[in-house]
């Protein structure tokens, strides 16, 4: 997609803006001879057996090496680097009962806006686009900020969300900058908001098969509940500082087809029915509908969902990063799994998924995953870490790819299955070494899970290459030494079910 050349310094392509001083944040980060890709070196600790499954997450922010999309192995090695861009919510998805890679690729704004413009991108298992899910202007007259070029925005998908549904459509999220009289809560009569919003969607289509919008149920949420997070005296005065008091950031989808969305700034999440009213409130202090055990609260929170539905009760997950520019420092990040009984309205916590021994207080973003095997997966947003938790909440391993909070960040991150079978040939470096009488070769196919070893041809001319040696594949590069000093190489990744696993001949440097 086109993105706009963004003309005010503000408008950084990130969710989080920190003061910054003298401290060096950077962090090493992998290089490799035979690719280009340069993923965070992850500062890997354990404390018990892990569940399958690679890390899936993006690197954003002021002091990120570079912005791209990763999946990793717990060992610290890649598996596949996107090119650079402004991404989000990466992770594997079911589509029409095949998987895909999902995430958000647009341009995203800091804070205090923390929303974006883009597409939900989704790719089959070679890496290959195959669906671009977008809403334009004429979808619905939507608004942004004046600084931002509309003429170059090919469409108005938020990154907060792109969950694929059982029945196979994307709910999304967009935010739209509004016209609203906000003298009821102190503001201006002719003031602006950003309304939040939400769809589904037809992946194939874009045709919009349901849209909600916070505005439109005012009446249900009103603007006198709002959680204090920017004072409406600095907002909503013009359109480039909208107040932008709902903050819409997950939507999931119950049984019934009703939706589950969460509100960072009301502190609540929403059951909506599919008539769009607001059916019930959790709010994550007092209650809202429901009466809260004395073991519950959330604030600020990202990222619930629907995990199991029994009668009149449902089970449901959070991220609760009680953080924000009021409340800060205070209340440590954790992941929540609740019970709501809809009959006696109950709200009672089930686990709560803290590590004691390293306190987190993440400013914003982040996720909480919940494996098929009850471990559970946390991504602390602005807090460069990915958590694996046991079911009891016991820490089991901590992955670290950056320093601080908000220099660093990943919007989401995941442990999840993933079989990639790239189209892209494999990549191959080789240097003589002439002291030796021998030549050094580097191997490497970025995306591909299944190979386990190459074998390795050499010879004169094309024609002629033949199996000089097989070695087992070590890690995202394999390196193998050959003897003599040779013309040409190839090399072959080898494994069950592997095609195109052929690299292009090359000549061997003179070093490397």
């Amino acid at each position: 997609m086109s993105l706009p050349s963004l003309a005010t310094s503000f408008l950084i392509c990130s969710l989080q803006a920190f003061p910054v001083s003298a401290q060096n944040y950077t962090w090493p980060w992998q290089t490799y001879k035979s690719s280009s890709a340069e993923p965070p070196s992850l500062n890997i600790t354990k404390s018990g057996p892990t569940s399958p499954g690679y890390l899936f997450f993006d690197q954003n922010g002021e002091y990120a090496h570079n912005y791209s999309l990763f999946i990793m192995s717990d060992d610290n090695e890649l598996i596949w680097q996107s090119g650079y861009g402004d991404y989000s919510a990466f992770r594997t998805q079911t589509f029409e009962g095949k998987p895909v890679l999902t995430f958000f690729n647009g341009v995203s704004l800091a804070e205090p806006y923390g929303w974006g413009h883009g597409i939900i991108q989704i790719l089959d298992d070679s890496y290959t686009s195959i669906y671009n899910v977008s809403l334009t202007v004429d979808d619905g007259n939507f608004l942004t900020l004046p600084e931002l070029d509309a003429s170059q925005l090919s469409s108005y998908l938020d990154m907060h969300e792109s969950q694929i549904t059982a029945q196979n459509t994307l709910l999304v999220t967009l935010y739209n900058v509004t016209k609203y009289d906000l003298s009821a809560v102190g503001g201006p009569r002719d003031g602006w908001v950003t309304d939040s919003l939400f769809y589904e969607l037809d992946i194939k289509t874009n045709e919009i098969l349901f849209k909600w919008s916070a505005l439109d149920h005012i009446d249900q949420i009103p603007l006198s509940n709002v959680q204090q997070f920017y004072p409406v005296a600095d907002f909503g005065k013009n359109q480039s500082v909208p107040y932008g008091y709902f903050h819409i950031n997950s939507v999931d989808k119950f049984a019934d087809g009703s939706y589950l969305i969460s509100s960072r700034y009301y502190c609540s999440i929403f059951k909506i029915s599919k008539n769009g009213t607001v059916e019930w409130t959790l709010q994550g202090q007092t209650g809202g509908d429901f009466t809260l055990d004395d073991q519950l609260s959330f604030c600020y929170q990202h990222d619930a969902r629907v995990r199991k539905e029994i009668g009149s009760t449902v089970q449901i997950s959070l991220f609760d990063n009680a953080n924000s520019e009021v409340i800060a420092g205070v209340n440590q990040t954790k992941g929540v799994l609740l019970t709501l009984n809809t009959e006696t309205r109950k709200a009672t916590l089930d686990q709560a998924y803290v590590d004691p021994q390293d306190a987190i207080y993440a400013f914003s973003q982040g996720n909480t995953q919940l494996l098929d095997n009850g471990n559970v997966i946390m991504g602390y947003g602005s807090t460069p870490k990915i958590r694996e938790f046991s079911p009891d909440g016991a820490t089991l391993m901590t992955a670290q790819f950056g320093p601080g909070d908000g220099h660093i960040f990943s919007y989401r991150a995941y442990r999840l299955p993933w079989v990639g079978r790239p189209k892209s040939p494999p990549s191959v470096v080789a240097c003589k070494c002439e002291n030796s009488n021998s030549t050094t070769v580097y191997m490497s196919w970025l995306g591909a899970t299944e190979h386990k070893s190459w074998e390795i041809f050499t010879g004169d001319s094309n024609s002629s290459l033949i199996l000089t040696s097989h070695v087992e594949r070590t890690g995202f590069e394999t390196v193998a030494t050959i003897p003599g000093q040779v013309s040409l190489i190839r090399v072959e990744a080898q494994g069950v079910g592997i095609t195109g696993g052929v690299s292009n001949v090359v000549s061997p440097q003179s070093s490397c």
